[in-house]
């Protein structure tokens, strides 16, 4: 019989906490995910982030289970309609800032169709609500979750899930923008050249025009290094300014536990378009503050430009 010596324990103990930590997505079910009814090859370290190196990019590594019978779809989405994916875990690492995003090439390029900046995952299994583009193209596609966490090492995670769009190629729906004008998926933290600050939620430079901001991070950062355009991720030329983001993380399913510093914001009224502001107005990315009328919150993008939010908490504060 075999004995094993406290130190050693305590190193078997550690690793098997280790696997056990940070997240995964649940819903849709991810490629070689035990949670997915097709898998038999099952990758019970998914939770984990992609290799610093960038070796398992994308999806990590699980793309080539794609024309087997573990890569069949899992799902049939509507283009319009509205989706949700659910992420779960045990270390949120404080949360940081996640993108939706889809490939119709086997996961070459991405396209993003949902942005959260701050309080993206929380614990408690959270459901993150989007619409899927009305002119998404008809047939086969991957979907994909990716995290920037706040604290923590610097890491990327990405678990990506073998959909079926399902009477596609519809018209696009006045007042949306065109599924291939939206920014490509943002890269960083796998040898691209391209990081996140340690204990800020990313500000993606371009997160697309369906974007929420939640208003209880206080500390948000653009990127570092090289990231201009992500071009080690291939794809379309640069898309066109995103709509402002929404306020509070308003995808997340309200039905879901806030973390314990949360505090209540009212849903905004109304938005308006970031205006770039002259170099004498130019804002420290990140950073909050009230509009000139003293109406609304605002949030400097990370072009210098405010990013304007109308909230009814702020027009009682001002008649007193």
């Amino acid at each position: 019989m075999m004995f094993l010596n406290t130190t050693t324990s305590l190193v078997i103990l550690s690793a098997a906490s280790f696997a056990a930590a940070h997240m995964e997505m649940k819903n849709p079910p991810p490629l070689r995910s035990k949670f997915n009814k097709f898998s038999t090859d099952i990758d019970y370290n998914m939770v984990s982030p992609l290799e610093a190196s960038g070796a398992n990019f994308p999806c990590k590594g699980h793309l080539s289970v794609l024309g087997s019978p573990q890569g069949r779809s899992v799902a049939d989405w509507t283009p319009g309609q509205p989706q949700n994916m659910t992420i779960t875990g045990t270390a949120t690492h404080n949360g940081g800032s996640c993108q939706a995003s889809l490939s119709f090439d086997s996961g070459k390029t991405w396209k993003v169709i949902h942005s959260w900046i701050g309080n993206c995952p929380l614990q408690g299994d959270p459901t993150f609500k989007f619409t899927v583009p009305s002119d998404t193209p008809s047939g086969p596609a991957l979907f994909a979750w990716t995290w920037f966490n706040q604290v923590g090492n610097r890491e990327l995670y990405m678990n990506c899930a073998s959909i079926n769009i399902a009477g596609g190629g519809k018209k696009l729906r006045r007042g949306t923008q065109a599924l291939q004008g939206r920014p490509d998926m943002f890269v960083a933290n796998v040898g691209n050249g391209c990081g996140t600050v340690e204990g800020r939620d990313l500000l993606f430079p371009n997160p697309g025009p369906e974007s929420d901001v939640d208003m209880n991070s206080k500390s948000t950062a653009p990127p570092t290094g090289s990231c201009a355009g992500n071009k080690s991720v291939g794809g379309s030329s640069p898309a066109p300014a995103p709509k402002p983001p929404r306020a509070n993380n308003g995808q997340i399913d309200p039905s879901t536990p806030k973390a314990a510093h949360d505090t209540p914001i009212p849903k905004p009224i109304s938005s308006k378009a970031s205006i770039p502001p002259a170099d004498k107005d130019a804002c420290a990315p990140g950073t909050y503050s009230c509009s000139s009328d003293s109406r609304a919150l605002q949030v400097c993008g990370a072009d210098k430009a405010w990013i304007v939010g109308s909230f009814p908490i702020f027009l009682a504060m001002n008649a007193s």
